[in-house]
């Protein structure tokens, strides 16, 4: 049987990408780099900003503040280095979750933390970071300035609204992002498309581990979703492509997501100099992590082709031969992967918070990727079934899929759980900077994100009849699926964006696109095969698959 994608998938997979990409454009030249503002009294306002902003950018700022106040002149005083103990506090009123507890965890940990950290965040900024940030925190203040107002001589174009303080008035304008920064340095766009890049590149990596687990464990019952899960690695490059472009755009220097690529944090004449990254730049270095790079993409591409090229040779020769040879192949797979799957989370998103380290990252990042290529291939799997190309697809395998599924949001959670409690535990300053930032500024994202992929999992498919319900397994599997984007989203815009993140038409736009482009790409690919491998030795044992 063979799979021709119908008018209505190719439109709605296009719709869906071509609607990502106006949405996209449009949040594309909506990208600020927000300012922070708390009123101290009436004719008093404290303005933080965490991220890029050289001398060029903070006279444009103050420029712009004193356009937006006819009738008053604004005196700027700085005051970062004085400011930078009560940050927390300072932010408390920015947002209501999540810097209340900011206030504390930095008390908690600024003490031990702050110095070690510090460092890191000077390669974000230009010139403002060597001159302002000094040895503050992490994600201290770029600056902190006291902006006192007073009547100007001429007094005749004060604001409107007179039940309104000139310190509510310029208040509102600045945290509404009226007043704000353009985000020259792209810094959104640049991590949104690192989010989106590796969680879909993830996806396809998934689906080729499951495919050489399958194979190297000689299982049988997952013969006919073979089609499925090879399709699904098919858009393996739609990533790799992607991934390229972030990391070659951070080797020119056009973006600051890896910070340990600039050169002066490894220079000991630097005012830049961070002799923590000096001390990893035995592994932290551009020419090595290339090499590394090209390895993971080399080798994974490589071992999709040969188990493409295999599975059609398999369709027409026949005989153990060619399984035998899968075997074989995808056991020295699960060898580079077992490597692999560990220090490409290392390089592609733990080294964006480059002091901050954790043992159990790569198994966290694996079993997220694992289980997200487990969600497409039911999802495909049962869009398949429902237009009736899958006939010899039975209940009972898509309760084993519902099963891994479901045996893979408890992998992920047990690892989410023990990374957090040790490191919280612990205590250790250049550890648990990690989750103060995540708490602070991220709560809800932070802790919603855990609750949907662990809680949503455990009550629906606890039953067996749940794991077989396509209704169940599409809702539940789609809150699973945009929960572990989510992950990924916490697990790098903390260390890129700061607290000066955001979701709106940027976000949604290029997860849309990405989404279309993805899975039209892997129906585009099991177009191309017959839906069974028909002479696969174990393909009589799959199509009589029970409980």
């Amino acid at each position: 049987m063979q799979y021709k994608i119908s008018d209505t998938a190719r439109k709605v997979t296009i719709g869906i990408a071509t609607f990502g990409l106006v949405f996209l454009v449009i949040g594309f030249f909506q990208q600020k780099d927000f300012v922070y503002a708390t009123k101290i009294n009436d004719h008093t306002v404290q303005v933080t900003y965490n991220g890029h902003a050289g001398g060029d950018k903070q006279s444009d700022l103050k420029e712009k503040m004193q356009s937006k106040m006819p009738g008053y002149l604004l005196n700027f005083h700085d005051v970062t280095h004085s400011s930078h103990g009560n940050h927390g506090n300072s932010h408390s009123t920015h947002s209501e979750e999540s810097h209340g507890d900011h206030g504390n965890s930095h008390s908690t940990h600024s003490e031990e933390s702050h110095g070690d950290h510090g460092d890191s965040h000077s390669a974000h900024g230009e010139e403002s970071h060597g001159d302002s940030h000094g040895d503050h925190g992490h994600h201290g203040p770029t600056f902190v300035w006291d902006v006192h107002l007073s009547h100007a001589a001429v007094s005749g174009s004060h604001h409107e609204n007179h039940d309104e303080s000139a310190a509510d008035h310029l208040s509102s304008m600045i945290n509404n992002g009226e007043i704000a920064f353009f985000d020259s340095g792209l810094r959104r766009f640049w991590s949104n498309l690192l989010v989106n890049g590796f969680f879909f590149f993830g996806i396809s990596l998934g689906a080729l581990f499951f495919l050489a687990l399958h194979y190297a464990t000689e299982s049988g019952w997952a013969v006919v979703l073979l089609r499925v899960i090879e399709g699904v690695f098919s858009a393996l490059p739609i990533g790799m492509v992607v991934l390229l472009v972030v990391f070659i755009v951070g080797t020119f220097g056009g973006h600051h997501i890896y910070h340990w690529m600039d050169p002066e944090l490894t220079d000991p004449n630097s005012s830049h100099f961070d002799p923590i990254i000096y001390g990893k730049k035995a592994y932290l270095n551009i020419p090595f992590f290339w090499v590394r790079v090209i390895a993971y993409f080399l080798t994974f591409y490589l071992f999709l082709l040969w188990f493409k090229k295999k599975s059609k040779q398999e369709d027409t020769s026949g005989g153990t031969k060619t399984h035998f040879t899968m075997y074989r192949r995808a056991a020295l797979f699960l060898v580079f992967f077992a490597v692999f799957s560990s220090t490409m989370a290392w390089d592609f998103i733990m080294s964006i918070d480059a002091h901050w380290f954790s043992t159990l990252f790569g198994w966290y990042v694996f079993s997220g990727i694992w289980l997200s290529g487990m969600i497409m291939v039911q999802m495909i799997t049962l869009y398949l079934r429902k237009n009736g190309y899958l006939p010899f697809v039975r209940d009972s395998h898509i309760h084993d899929v519902g099963k891994w599924m479901f045996a893979l949001s408890f992998l992920w959670s047990y690892l989410w759980f023990s990374q957090y409690m040790l490191i919280w535990y612990s205590n250790i300053p250049e550890e648990v900077i990690y989750y103060t930032e995540r708490i602070a500024n991220y709560k809800i994202l932070f802790f919603g994100t855990f609750i949907v992929n662990f809680f949503f999992p455990m009550v629906f498919f606890m039953s067996a009849d749940t794991k077989k319900s396509a209704g169940y397994l599409i809702v539940i599997g789609l809150l699973i699926f945009v929960g572990h984007w989510f992950d990924v989203f916490n697990m790098v815009m903390p260390g890129t964006l700061f607290d000066q993140w955001e979701l709106g038409l940027l976000e949604l736009g290029m997860f849309m696109l990405f989404l279309g482009s993805f899975t039209f790409t892997v129906l585009k690919a099991i177009e191309k095969s017959p839906l069974l491998q028909k002479n696969h030795p174990y393909l009589g044992e799959s199509k009589h698959h029970e409980f």
